[in-house]
């Protein structure tokens, strides 16, 4: 049985109260009130009955008088005596209605005070039922405040009981945290202890690479010997032969067979992406060209007539970059959503889908047709054996990677571009740091290329500016800027002409620009895109063809 509040039992004995002063102490006034009109109805009743009497007798008393005349006239003894007695009874009539309507009066008088005492009582008892009415409305406030605030109270128990829930759920995570906490520690001490092998090893490795630098200096010094001698032979047999043509004919060993002509018209313009392209890559035999787009496809073109041949999807999010493998028959993709995708350009079918990065994945490169290099926003390079189908080593690079090469044809070295404006060089097989080129640029490097005799590397960078670097003395040649040129994208990548000759870029207003790699001069520029280029691509089949892909969904094939 449930508990009735206070205030619900003080209320109810306060009516109660109210009640006996206001109600039972006015009980006997009505009823003598009722009493007192009743009575005055009879009164009223009585004296309308003594009326009619009163009405009768005048009329009996009317024909008294006319029968007394007769009577004085005929002088009948009876006649009188019945005068007499009419006469008599009208005085008792008349005293007894007077009576009447002094009593009527008085009771009049009376049931006046009883009105007016009634007035009042009923004035006293409209103001009890107003201030009723008024307890009665604040006692429904009361109930519906008492309602109001029960339910607070469930609302606050139940907050109380997920409040209490969730500490419990943040109680057992702590104790997991702290679990994992000193899980970690044990880890750290596992890589504390690691890290000290890697550097007894890299220290190990320093003194190899430098008995290996000493062992090749003391061969070229051999050469050079070799070669003086066969110069002085060569000279005192002909004494004709000079040692400049013998360095000329050294030199010309050395030079590409490839011819390369300068572009200067445009053959076609292509607009083929539903949105911004972001890369373009050339197939090793020239024949095809391929494109990378926000609208989550890959574009594949013929590098003659500019002809889509096919378009490559399966990508979740934006493609960031493309390239071919040796082959050519195997094309890749990196993507926004954190994968890199190969499809078989046979069949045109999705072959691998590689992920392991938690990042965006800006670049990649096929080390072999079962290898491939990738470098990730997750500060990590990865290499993927495609055979079976995962990431067999990852290399934490400390920054992010926007771009990345290979130096050799085997993968063994990777050179990547980061956004903390450096340059890293890796061996894969170890996965340690050879080299960090710092100081460079004053921006984040968007873009890495290797010359085609592997001897140098071109770098891009968001601060307008082109770097060519001698990997064999890590010492910077040469550099390539111009008052007009901007870089366009964090993306943005540069490439070398096949011989090596040139270097080409192109600009965040859509200027394409050709420079000499010898002497860091400006050969020409070009304008026909319109808006900036994320990638430049020269055909390796050498000549004058060239392809460039702007932001604008556009591709230019130039002549």
């Amino acid at each position: 049985m449930a508990v009735e509040a206070p205030w619900k039992n003080q209320l109810v004995t306060a009516l109660r109260d109210r009640d006996l002063h206001e109600r039972d102490a006015f009980q006997l006034l009505f009823q003598e009130n009722n009493e007192l009109v009743r009575r005055a109805r009879v009164s009223i009743d009585r004296q309308a009955e003594l009326d009619g009497i009163v009405s009768t007798l005048r009329r009996e008393l009317a024909e008294s008088v006319r029968a007394n005349q007769q009577a004085q006239t005929f002088g009948s003894p009876e006649a009188q005596k019945r005068l007499h007695d009419l006469e008599s009874q009208n005085t008792s009539f008349k005293e007894e209605k007077a009576e009447l309507y002094k009593t009527q009066g008085q009771n009049a008088q009376r049931l006046l005070e009883l009105l007016d005492s009634n007035k009042a009582y009923e004035d006293r008892i409209r103001v009890v039922m107003l201030e009723n009415q008024k307890l009665s409305t604040q006692v429904n406030s009361l109930n519906i405040k008492v309602s109001d605030g029960q339910q607070l109270v469930k609302e606050k128990d139940g907050v109380i009981q997920i409040i209490r829930d969730e500490l419990a759920a943040l109680q057992l995570e702590l104790v997991q945290t702290d679990q994992i906490i000193n899980d970690q520690k044990a880890a750290n001490k596992t890589l504390e202890a690691r890290i000290k092998t890697l550097e007894s090893e890299n220290a190990e490795l320093v003194v190899r690479f430098m008995e290996l630098k000493s062992e090749q200096a003391a061969k070229m010094n051999e050469a050079n010997e070799f070669v003086e001698t066969a110069l002085k032979i060569k000279k005192d047999v002909s004494g004709q032969s000079s040692s400049a043509d013998v360095g000329k004919e050294l030199l010309e060993k050395t030079k590409s067979i490839v011819r390369v002509v300068l572009p200067t018209t445009v053959t076609k313009r292509i607009n083929a992406h539903d949105a911004d392209i972001n890369s373009i890559c050339i197939s090793p035999d020239g024949s095809l060209i391929a494109t990378a787009s926000n609208d989550k496809k890959i574009l594949v073109f013929e590098s003659k007539t500019g002809t889509v041949k096919t378009s490559l999807s399966g990508s979740l999010q934006s493609v960031m970059c493309v390239a071919f493998n040796k082959a050519g028959d195997l094309i890749l993709g990196t993507s926004n959503d954190h994968s890199v995708k190969i499809w078989a350009l046979g069949t045109n079918r999705l072959k691998h889908t590689l992920t392991g990065h938690i990042g965006k994945v800006f670049a990649a490169r096929f080390a072999d047709s079962n290898r491939v290099v990738s470098g990730s926003h997750d500060r990590t390079i990865k290499l993927w054996d495609l055979a079976k189908g995962y990431c067999t080593k990852t290399i934490f690079t400390l920054s992010s990677c926007n771009d990345l090469t290979l130096m050799d044809d085997d993968g063994s070295m990777i050179v990547s571009g980061h956004l903390d404006n450096n340059i890293r060089v890796w061996d894969s097989r170890s996965a340690n740091l050879i080299r960090e080129i710092t100081g460079l640029h004053f921006g984040q490097v968007t873009g890495v290329e290797m010359s085609p005799n592997r001897n140098f590397l071109l770098t891009t960078s968001r601060d307008n500016t082109l770097k060519l670097i001698d990997l064999r003395t890590y010492e910077t040649v040469n550099t390539f800027t111009h008052e007009a040129f901007k870089t366009g994208m964090n993306w943005a990548r540069s490439c070398f002409s096949p011989d090596g000759s040139y270097i080409c870029s192109g600009s965040a207003d859509g200027t394409l620009f050709i420079w000499d790699s010898d002497t860091g001069r400006v050969e020409r520029m070009m304008r026909e895109h319109r808006s900036a280029i994320c990638g430049v691509v020269w055909n390796p089949m050498g000549g004058s063809n060239l392809y460039s892909a702007d932001k604008d969904k556009t591709v230019v094939i130039w002549h």
